[in-house]
């Protein structure tokens, strides 16, 4: 398996240096000390760098707030080079009531890496919610509580959903003018992701991974149009369902890498070594604890991406009574011995096609090109 989480060591901690400077924020204190003790839930999450204050406030004896950093700017380049590298760390946020425009979440202990994130442009960053409130935001977000020393889902949260992103807009080109420019944008943002990366020692496959996932996205497309030049229309909205259940996947490991990415590669392992018809389950099947549940769940996985259950409920059906060979097929084409003709157009029209790839392969792509940021 490639690793996607840095490797740890352990050091003495009379060699760990402190920055006298330094000044900690004693509310997070108390609340690591919780959470070490396993008394509060989390939520992980991406959130825009917008709505985010670095550092924290503090209320004074005297009752004024005021706000502190910790912020260096010696502190940033080598969280830089990390994220180029394939590091998506984490930031800790708490909601503060004194933050800009009536509150909002402060990142008192992760500040150089929301400056690095910044300065790389990448606007939509991984978050760990600490003693998060009732919520909604533009991304999903996995509530955890814990069961031992491991993490247990809660409960999820979907995006609230108003618009979705598209190449197209309202245009409806055929599948023929269509899918030829889907797929030149899967090929753009595959160059941005190598020209961002950076070799590092961490030994991470982040960055393969997102480039693997578009590079197979834009691989269906080419598949699908070489099907329908063939006449095989109906083969090609397999491939199209293809397509659907790898993003709903990248979804959720762009929404949480350290946390979603290591238990898709666990659940993908497990699933290889195992004995059909065995009763026997692997002991590390309990280090998931309920993740599979969500994670192999196609119905809970839609309905926490940005495409939504409604999206879901209009395209999936369809493609599975294609996938699954619904015996309707098998009907229309056994008329008589020289019948050779589809009926997937009745089910699902060049338009429904065209709109599809289009919204899957935008929601899938701006995030990866958010992902990838802007080399300075």
């Amino acid at each position: 398996m490639y690793r996607r989480l840095p490797e740890t060591k352990q050091v003495k901690i009379s060699s760990l240096v402190r920055d006298e400077a330094f000044i900690a924020d004693e509310n997070l204190v108390r609340t690591y000390e919780a959470l070490s003790r396993g008394k509060i839930k989390v939520a992980t999450t991406r959130i825009a760098t917008s709505q985010i204050t670095s550092g924290y406030y503090r209320r004074n004896s005297d009752g004024s707030v005021e706000h502190i950093s910790n912020l260096k700017d010696s502190g940033v380049a080598g969280l830089q080079q990390a994220i180029r590298a394939g590091v998506r760390p984490s930031l800790d946020l708490q909601w503060n009531p004194h933050a800009p425009n009536g509150g909002g979440y402060v990142c008192a202990d992760d500040e150089h890496s929301l400056a690095a994130y910044k300065s790389l442009n990448i606007s939509l960053v991984p978050c760990r919610i600490l003693r998060p409130k009732p919520f909604s935001g533009a991304e999903a977000a996995l509530w955890l509580e814990p069961k031992g020393e491991l993490p247990k889902l809660a409960k999820t949260i979907p995006p609230v959903l108003d618009r979705v992103p598209t190449y197209l807009g309202e245009s409806k080109p055929s599948p023929r003018e269509a899918l030829p420019f889907l797929r030149s944008i899967c090929i753009r943002v595959m160059d941005q992701i190598t020209e961002f990366h950076v070799p590092g020692n961490y030994d991470l496959h982040y960055h393969e991974m997102l480039h693997a996932v578009v590079r197979r996205h834009a691989r269906a497309i080419d598949t699908i149009i070489d099907l329908i030049e063939k006449g095989r229309r109906e083969h090609a909205l397999a491939i199209c369902r293809l397509g659907y259940e790898a993003f709903l996947n990248f979804y959720l490991d762009w929404l949480s890498p350290q946390l979603i990415g290591p238990r898709l590669q666990l659940i993908a392992e497990l699933r290889k070594i195992e004995r059909p018809g065995s009763s026997d389950q692997n002991p590390a099947w309990n280090v998931l604890t309920n993740f599979p549940g969500l994670l192999e769940n196609a119905s809970e996985k839609a309905r926490l991406s940005p495409l939504g259950s409604w999206f879901h409920n209009a395209v999936y059906p369809s493609l599975s009574l294609i996938v699954h060979q619904s015996y309707s097929g098998i009907e229309l084409e056994a008329n008589n011995f020289d019948a050779d003709i589809e009926e997937s157009e009745e089910r699902f029209s060049d338009a429904l096609l065209v709109q599809c790839l289009d919204m899957l392969t935008a929601a899938l792509l701006t995030r990866v090109e958010n992902d990838v940021g802007e080399c300075r």
